[in-house]
């Protein structure tokens, strides 16, 4: 007759090892499922942070901020018998208009803004779109001979958003500082300059262009522009308007009326 195996302890382990494995599959499943729920938590899209909220938070923190548009060729036809000048209970109260881009680019529609703003009660400007590869001589040229301003409309203004492909940015630096100064020795008034937060820390910081008004593009609506002492903040590119069919830009400018009547040519 065989002889009987003693089971000794081996059993028990084994069991022991089983019940461990399980189990800690089981608490890895749960783990898993707590991790990925609470990555679900983080990837889920934010509520959209609407324009009527944007705007109004931005004229929270600037209640006595005055409210701007800017417009081109890519807004198409403006109707401006149809056009409302208020938004959410704020009146529009100035508009800046392309006018040129580059060494002889013309705004297409230029002339119709220009003359359609006109009778109404708007402060009206222009822009010149700097092209950083072209001759910024003949860009200022392009804009006086354009442009036309006169006594009464707003200061010149300046769109430098791009890095040249072709020079360093000290060259850079030097075409826009001819261009600012060609067209202040015309009009006698210091132009504006607009462009992007960092594109201001890059190339214009500290480097000659302080003592210009700056515009600054940034549509971040909680956190105000970086860039220091702006004059106008562009806080969105999505505004609607009855009047015009595609989407525009919207501007705070602050300091009040009196700032507003600063940067008029007198």
């Amino acid at each position: 007759m065989p002889r009987k195996r003693k089971s000794g302890p081996w059993i028990g382990i084994s069991l022991l090892i089983i019940a461990i494995a399980l189990g800690s599959g089981y608490l890895v499943k749960k783990f898993r499922r707590q991790i990925n729920q609470r990555l679900s938590d983080y990837t889920q899209k934010a509520p959209p942070f609407t324009e009527a909220l944007k705007f109004e938070h931005v004229f929270s923190n600037f209640p006595e901020g005055i409210l701007g548009i800017d417009v081109s060729e890519y807004q198409g036809r403006i109707d401006f018998a149809g056009l409302q000048l208020q938004l959410q209970n704020r009146q529009i109260e100035f508009v800046v208009v392309r006018a040129t881009m580059g060494k002889d680019g013309k705004d297409s529609r230029f002339k119709q803004n220009w003359e359609g703003f006109r009778p109404l009660p708007i402060m009206r400007g222009a822009y010149h779109y700097y092209r950083p590869n072209e001759n910024s001589t003949l860009q200022a040229q392009n804009f006086i001979k354009t442009a036309q301003l006169k006594s009464g409309d707003l200061i010149p203004v300046l769109d430098i958003e791009k890095h040249s492909t072709i020079q360093s940015r000290d060259k850079l630096r030097e075409g826009l500082k001819n261009w600012l100064k060609i067209v202040e020795a015309h009009y006698g008034v210091k132009p504006m300059i607009y462009t992007g937060d960092r594109f201001f820390w890059e190339v214009l910081h500290e480097n000659g262009f302080d003592d210009y008004p700056i515009w600054v593009a940034n549509y971040n609506p909680i956190v105000e522009p970086e860039t220091e002492d702006w004059t106008i903040w562009q806080f969105s590119e999505k505004g609607s308007l009855p009047g015009i069919g595609e989407k525009i830009d919207l501007n705070v400018l602050i300091g009040g009326k009196r700032r507003l009547e600063e940067l008029v040519i007198p």
